[in-house]
């Protein structure tokens, strides 16, 4: 399965205004997590689109600043978040994924480091389009 969501994506990452060093520090601080969180949901979100017919999409990692915090943001062309379970995103055990394939467990944990760091985990997404979760973090 592994195998099959690496072929259908391809994974830019872009850099604005100098954040690289404060998103190095996030790293070093334990957020290693969150980051995989969301972007192995990010690749289930486009295998649910492409499947096995040989297209790939793309997940984008953006970093950038805004005033005192610096912005992770993790895109994806996959599915988008339907609005009737948008508000439940982050609540544990909530999952929209086929059993063993998620627990339900990645938003919720990751909004909660994110929030131990003092940031904020959002999100914006279009059906059919795709997703982006920002991490927002204070700089240091």
């Amino acid at each position: 399965m592994g195998m099959a969501t690496t072929r259908s994506v391809s994974i830019r990452s872009s850099n604005r205004r100098s954040a690289t060093s404060a998103v190095n520090a996030a790293v070093s601080m334990g957020l290693n997590q969150v980051f995989l969180n969301l972007l192995m949901n990010a690749a289930h979100a486009i295998s649910d689109v492409v499947g096995g017919s040989g297209d790939k999409g793309t997940i984008s990692v953006t970093t950038y600043t805004e005033s005192d915090s610096v912005v992770i943001a993790i895109s994806d062309t996959g599915t988008g978040i339907p609005p009737a379970v948008q508000p439940r995103i982050f609540d544990p055990f909530f999952t929209t994924k086929e059993v063993g394939r998620g627990s339900g467990q990645g938003l919720a944990i990751s909004r909660a480091v994110v929030q131990q760091h003092g940031g904020t985990l959002t999100f914006e997404t279009e059906a059919g389009k795709g997703t982006t979760f920002f991490v927002r973090l204070p700089t240091i």
